[in-house]
């Protein structure tokens, strides 16, 4: 069995719903590192690169939106969980470096989908910056093949 990419943070306690998510994605091949306390999250968030941090708004020792400044900083996902009375509704508060808090709400069912795209994203990010190729020709501006070139005015045939 392939060893789980840690690419998830969970702070605080979940709901067995946002659990059985998580084993269906570390099935795919991303795993999660959890933290009980804001205090210990934001230890692993300066330690290690998380591409999503999923947070219950309330902690023992303070809110999940508190780890918001730190994500943004790490260019991550950052996405608390509010509790209602029998579900949890998820609010993206930053989205890769973004603040986006107020756009959208997420419900269980969707929360899955969106970190598969996240962690995704995140993936193609890590192997274009592995590949020195790749990093100079997303640098470069594109090649003006097929572009009509102005002389005297007038479009010049290509």
């Amino acid at each position: 069995m392939p060893v789980a990419a840690m690419r998830i943070l969970v702070i605080g306690t979940l709901a067995s719903p946002t659990s059985a998510i998580l084993r269906r994605i570390a099935a795919r091949g991303w795993g999660s590192q959890n933290a009980e306390t804001l205090r210990e999250a934001q230890n692993l968030l300066l330690t290690f690169q998380f591409d999503v941090v999923l947070a219950a708004e309330s902690l023992s020792d303070g809110r999940g939106y508190e780890a918001a400044d730190l994500v943004m900083r790490r260019a991550s996902t950052l996405i608390v969980g509010v509790a209602l009375s029998e579900s949890c509704l998820w609010l993206p508060v930053i989205e890769q470096g973004a603040r986006v808090l107020g756009n959208r709400a997420l419900n269980a069912h969707m929360l899955e989908s969106e970190m598969e795209m996240l962690l995704g994203a995140g993936e193609l990010r890590r192997v274009r910056d592995a590949i020195p190729e790749a990093r100079s020709s997303s640098n470069r501006a594109p090649s003006p093949v097929g572009v009509p070139r102005r002389k005297g005015g007038t479009l010049a045939s290509a």
